[in-house]
């Protein structure tokens, strides 16, 4: 009897600390290459992706500040471990930033008693406007947006809550695009990496800015 007691209230402890905290499980960060880098080789820019640490840390309090407000709740984030006992991170690469944490739902709730489970996105993409050329030679413009999407699961695995957005109206760049002998080479007049960060802090801005 003793033992039951016991465990009950453990129990209830473990429910009780739940109540009011969220953790973000799954967080992708992608930003097109041909907006980052001046030369691309079949669609692979010069290295990975860097974001200076200032800025990096500030999207990443910036998400953390915006789950919280969404969700009402204390928030954390959680790297699930996988069977050789490493935490799941993105990985870096011309696209995307690495040292996120890319786990699943069920990795994130084995490891961690929560109220809420939150996956994060921040795309931030070019659309086409116009093209003129031909298959071996072709030049466009681009013009940028971001994307922002958030869903969260409760301990039941269920969507709880879902939002996104998507912020265009960004000043376009130029992509000439050529082949030379099977390999695709692509030149633009990409942007400072702190205006890319311009772009995507606007997209978090409007985000919080949206209605439910």
């Amino acid at each position: 009897m003793k033992k039951l007691c016991i465990l009950f209230a453990l129990f209830i402890s473990a429910v009780a600390q739940s109540q009011g905290t969220t953790g973000i499980f799954k967080f992708k960060w992608n930003i097109d290459n041909r907006l980052t880098n001046t030369v691309i080789i079949n669609n692979t820019g010069n290295g990975d992706l860097f974001i200076p640490t200032n800025l990096y840390d500030s999207v990443i309090s910036r998400v953390e500040y915006l789950v919280t407000q969404e969700l009402h709740s204390d928030t954390k984030w959680i790297y699930p471990i996988n069977r050789r006992g490493k935490e799941l991170k993105t990985n870096s690469t011309s696209s995307q930033v690495g040292g996120l944490p890319r786990g699943t739902k069920r990795q994130a709730m084995r490891s961690e008693y929560l109220e809420y489970y939150v996956k994060f996105r921040i795309t931030v993409g070019l659309n086409k406007t116009f093209t003129f050329g031909s298959v071996n030679a072709s030049y466009s413009r681009l013009k940028p947006y971001v994307r922002v999407k958030m869903k969260a699961y409760g301990i039941d695995r269920r969507l709880k809550k879902r939002k996104n957005i998507r912020l265009g109206g960004f000043e376009s760049i130029g992509s000439f695009d050529f082949n030379v002998g099977g390999t695709t080479v692509t030149q633009t007049n990409g942007l400072p990496i702190n205006e890319v960060l311009d772009i995507v802090f606007k997209g978090l801005k409007k985000f919080e800015e949206k209605a439910q």
